[in-house]
């Protein structure tokens, strides 16, 4: 038999194993997130006082830290800029910013994190069967800044967030990056920080485009690396204090991003 045919049938099925792992594990995900998300909405209608627990055990545990083990992935790798950006040294209320490449950076973020954390999100996510339901009652902070009412309710919700112990996380893209590309940011997050005076802590996320890219269905297992920077501290509510604080945060993303491209060999 022809070297080039063994070699060509060797190939079309390692694909075909490689092609069937994803199916399997794009299913058991898809499963497995039903599961946890019925679970915890039961237990939030139940009482509000589970809200800590289905955070902690049942977001971060049972979810996330699952999804990452189904997905392929080993427990993300952490590094911090500096001492000052060390989980240790951060102040007990902060909304996090991070980029955002895949829908699978909420289980990282939720995974990495030492502590509770809700999302900011768009109000039509309260339209969404289930889920909708669950983001309310955990206390996610819903946005639309073009209804003043509905921005200062905003706020309330996010000190409300914060008081509890929870930590905000946001993704101020506004979307998904197709490329990896650091799209510039919206203002909304730091209008909430200012408006609520607490610090913002940056983080870039690398690995996760490579596991599920934006319109991507199937799970392909790659390393994922998380770094976080030291907290901004907002300066003011006017225009030029919230540019600066938006420009501060980008920047020490992107600088996250170049370190990350420079010192991992794998994609992101």
């Amino acid at each position: 038999m022809p070297t080039n045919y063994c070699l060509s049938e060797r190939l079309v099925h390692d694909v075909s194993l490689i092609l069937m792992l994803s199916v399997l594990r794009t299913l058991v995900a898809l499963l497995w997130s039903a599961i946890s998300c019925l679970i915890a909405l039961g237990l939030v209608l139940c009482s509000k006082r589970f809200i800590p627990f289905v955070l902690s055990r049942i977001g971060r545990q049972m979810w996330s830290s699952n999804m990452l083990r189904i997905s392929g992935i080993n427990r993300p790798s952490i590094t911090f800029v500096s001492e000052a950006a060390h989980f240790d040294r951060w102040p007990k209320e902060v909304i996090i910013v991070s980029n955002h490449a895949s829908q699978l950076d909420i289980n990282v973020c939720s995974n990495v994190i030492p502590r509770p954390i809700v999302y900011l999100a768009k109000q039509s996510i309260r339209k969404v069967p289930v889920l909708g339901l669950l983001n309310e009652r955990v206390g996610t902070v819903f946005i639309d800044r073009k209804n003043s009412d509905s921005a200062k309710q905003s706020v309330d919700n996010l000190m409300a967030s914060l008081s509890n112990g929870i930590s905000v996380i946001v993704y101020p893209e506004g979307t998904r990056s197709t490329d990896g590309v650091l799209l510039r940011f919206k203002k909304g997050a730091f209008y909430l920080a200012s408006d609520a005076n607490v610090p913002v802590i940056p983080m870039h996320v690398h690995g996760t485009r490579k596991v599920l890219p934006k319109n991507g269905f199937l799970l392909r297992s790659n390393p994922v690396h998380v770094r976080f920077g030291e907290p901004v501290y907002p300066s003011g509510n006017s225009t030029e204090a919230i540019t600066g604080l938006t420009n501060a945060c980008f920047d020490q993303v992107s600088m996250m991003r170049k370190w990350h491209n420079t010192n991992v060999n794998t994609p992101d």
